[in-house]
């Protein structure tokens, strides 16, 4: 096995693939990058058997061959590195690595040890932007919850569902709800389609490298014929995880279809309000934090106090009021940060129906996207 490469492209690639390999695998094999010369390109491949990643770099091609080596020592040799090209060559079990300058040589595992990785169907099941792809996921990811307790273990992934020509991605984790629609390029009806949920900390390393792919413009997914694997593929990048089992939470059940109460202010005016009063907030349970909206007044306070310390409160301006009553209601403030760090429009507007009902957040930036804060309660 002997090829020539582009030293940027090689070192890019193998930073994706360790994305894949496991820290402490049970399997030896899985510490390391599959690596596999055809007649024009090396195939690298990397798996923790939950998710992995197949990509591949064109490059002058002496002859074919494959093996696996370590992913991470591959991976830090070449990025420390500095070149134009590098060249692989397999001489008597041993990679040899050299650049103009630099040289290393890894010991190997044979390939025929590595797992097989999901194949591509022939049919996609849609097509979106690559741009809305991520818009979508960091606007989702963040309300997923992090707990793998038994009976929760489907809300630390995303669901991904069909709605007319729609794709919907949905993240929640019992006290909030994040859902955004993406319109598809192209979308296949497949048969007997069950719920999708895709652990959602691998659509994190997903979303990094396809922030990180500037030539992508699109996102293909696919699904696995057996249904337990989604594959979703970038041009010469193919990222495939391993489906959680649902079903999912009902979440229909509680987005409001009315509401009693409707303000809109500017989100940089809620960004400096929870910078106040999170001094105070931060040592409570659950960062509890009272917002009491004044109708007449056109603002609201937000205050937190502190048992044996003190309280503090800011006030910030309504830019809109649709309600003939007061609304007094209690937040998780970090919960609050996160809905204003993930939204970029200029202004926000909250829906309720009362103050201990689901509350709704919408971004002026983007109608495709709703979020579902569930309020604490207040003594005062």
């Amino acid at each position: 096995m002997k090829i020539t490469l582009s030293h940027e492209k090689l070192s890019k690639m193998l930073m994706y693939t360790s994305r894949a390999v496991s820290t402490k695998p049970n399997i030896p094999i899985l510490s390391n990058v599959k690596m596999e010369v055809n007649k024009s390109n090396l195939n690298l491949s990397a798996t923790n058997l939950d998710m992995g990643i197949n990509l591949w770099i064109p490059g002058v091609v002496e002859s074919e061959g494959n093996l696996t080596v370590s992913a991470k020592f591959i991976a830090d040799f070449v990025a420390a590195s500095s070149a134009e090209k590098v060249e692989l060559e397999l001489k008597d079990n041993v990679l040899n690595v050299e650049t103009e300058k630099s040289k290393a040589n890894f010991n190997i595992i044979p390939a025929d040890e590595f797992p097989i990785m999901p194949a591509i169907p022939e049919k996609s099941w849609f097509r979106i932007d690559k741009n809305e792809f991520i818009k979508t996921l960091d606007k989702v990811l963040f309300a997923c919850s992090t707990e793998l307790t038994p009976g929760k273990v489907h809300m630390s992934g995303v669901l991904i569902e069909v709605e007319g020509e729609e794709i919907s991605f949905v993240g929640l984790d019992g006290f909030r709800l994040s859902k955004r629609t993406v319109k598809a390029i192209e979308l296949s009806q497949l048969e007997n389609l069950p719920q999708v949920i895709v652990p959602a900390k691998y659509l994190s390393e997903l979303a990094k490298i396809a922030s990180d792919a500037s030539d992508v413009e699109e996102v293909v997914v696919y699904l696995s014929d057996n249904r337990s694997q989604i594959i979703f593929k970038m041009e010469e990048i193919e990222f495939s995880v391993r489906l959680l089992e649902g079903p999912y939470s009902d979440y229909k059940k509680i987005m409001p279809d009315s509401n009693s109460f409707a303000f809109e202010f500017k989100r940089g005016d809620m960004e400096n309000a929870i910078k106040v009063v999170s001094t105070f907030a931060r040592s409570n349970l659950n960062y509890k934090t009272l917002v009491d909206f004044d109708v007449e007044n056109k603002s609201f306070k937000m205050r937190s106090s502190v048992t044996d310390i003190g309280d503090n409160e800011t006030e910030v301006e309504l830019l809109s009021s649709e309600a003939t009553t007061d609304l007094n209601v209690a937040y998780n403030l970090k919960y609050l940060q996160d809905i204003v760090n993930h939204t970029k429009g200029d202004t926000l507007r909250l829906e309720s129906k009362g103050a201990l009902t689901a509350n709704v957040f919408k971004d002026s930036s983007d109608e495709k996207f709703i979020h579902i804060l569930m309020p604490l309660r207040r003594d005062a």
